[in-house]
């Protein structure tokens, strides 16, 4: 009795809030397009994919252009192939000084996205090009159309270039922006990936799917 009347007078503990389940869709396979700072990107995300569970399949299109994309067929067509979860899309650097991407842009943004139907899209931002005080304007457009969770914004990392007139990042670079992206996806973006644990050391691969188209060249 004298325990029973102990365990009344104790205060009662409140209730835990269960953990919210996620419920963004997972992406285990991901189609990654865009221009010449593609290649690295997506062979720094198939590394992670390899350790991680999910794959990766590239198209790059050197010198290409949100413009260029936004008005080949072929896109749709490359989506029905490859069937991804998601489509990550590297792509503005070619147009980062672009001063009114509402009139001159919206177009071309809103046929890639729509090529992509209900595939979520997520799209790395072009960084900023060093010596040139340009491209906010396109940046924050961009994160305004696309919305949150389909836009990483790149323009503020610093990463190291492969000249003083070169805007590509090093392929150290490459993988720390890399990894910026996939952190902010698994928290923030409107897929996550199965799992993300980092990849030992400077790890880069290619999927099984790897094109690579040159700028003079159509898709």
């Amino acid at each position: 009795m004298l325990a029973l009347a102990l365990m009344l007078l104790a205060p009662m503990r409140a209730a835990q809030p269960e953990q919210a389940a996620d419920k963004r869709p997972v992406a285990k396979k991901i189609l990654f397009i865009g221009d010449s700072m593609t290649g690295w990107l997506a062979e720094r995300l198939e590394a992670y994919g390899k350790q991680n569970g999910f794959e990766v399949s590239t198209v790059v299109w050197d010198g290409s252009t949100i413009k260029k994309w936004g008005s080949t067929p072929r896109l749709t067509s490359i989506i029905r192939e490859q069937a991804p979860d998601a489509i990550f899309v590297s792509l503005g650097m070619n147009e980062l000084f672009e001063a009114n991407p509402e009139t001159r842009l919206r177009t071309s943004v809103d046929a890639i996205t729509g090529a992509a139907g209900e595939v979520p899209v997520v799209w790395v931002g072009p960084p900023s090009w060093p010596g040139h005080n340009k491209g906010e304007v396109l940046d924050n457009w961009l994160a305004e159309r696309l919305g949150d969770g389909h836009y990483f914004s790149s323009f503020d990392l610093k990463l190291p270039r492969q000249s003083a007139r070169n805007p590509h990042p090093t392929r150290a670079g490459m993988m720390t922006w890399m990894d910026e992206v996939v952190e902010w996806v698994q928290k923030e973006g409107a897929v996550r990936l199965p799992d993300a644990h980092k990849p030992v050391g400077e790890q880069m691969t290619r999927g099984k799917t790897f094109i690579y188209k040159r700028m003079k060249e159509t898709l």
